[in-house]
């Protein structure tokens, strides 16, 4: 065979393996129906699972919001006291200008009622801190369900053959 010969016959079954990968490539995979059925399930347990997960810190957070209101009306009931304690102090140093013995209870009446005041303000903070924490979790929990019944339509659909 000549040169010339030889390179097209090379030339020619280069170009078929080349067509038929690249035609191979192209192809879509083709999945039947009962197939498609399981990954489909597969996905809904993976969600499901999600699901159950937002549940569960749900209820935790539920938990430790519960928890903050308890805390937050016991510092508040403080912080009311102590701030009347330190007006009572301050009328009666109001009415002995001189008495130092007055005056040092009035400063520790107020400096009390200060720190009681700033823990009410600090776990009223944290309360609404968890509050927003159950709304975004309520929120995912409601996305992760649609998610999770948009899948379950899908499974119901798929045609049997």
């Amino acid at each position: 065979m000549t040169r010339f010969k030889i390179k097209n016959v090379l030339l020619s079954v280069l170009s078929l393996a080349l067509t038929m990968v690249i035609i191979t490539s192209c192809a879509g995979k083709v999945v039947s129906p009962e197939m498609q059925k399981l990954n489909t399930q597969q996905e809904v347990l993976a969600v499901n699972t999600e699901l159950n997960k937002l549940n569960r810190f749900l209820e935790k957070e539920l938990q430790e919001v519960q928890s903050l209101v308890d805390d937050v009306n016991k510092a508040n009931e403080k912080a009311t006291e102590s701030a009347t304690e330190a007006k009572e102090r301050s009328s009666e140093l109001n009415d002995n200008p001189g008495n130092s013995r007055m005056a040092s209870k009035a400063s520790k009446a107020s400096k009390k009622a200060a720190r009681d005041a700033k823990r009410a303000m600090n776990l009223n903070d944290d309360l609404s801190d968890a509050n927003d924490n159950v709304k975004d979790f309520q929120k995912d929990i409601q996305d992760t369900q649609a998610k999770l019944d948009d899948l379950q339509s899908k499974i119901n659909f798929v045609p049997n053959n």
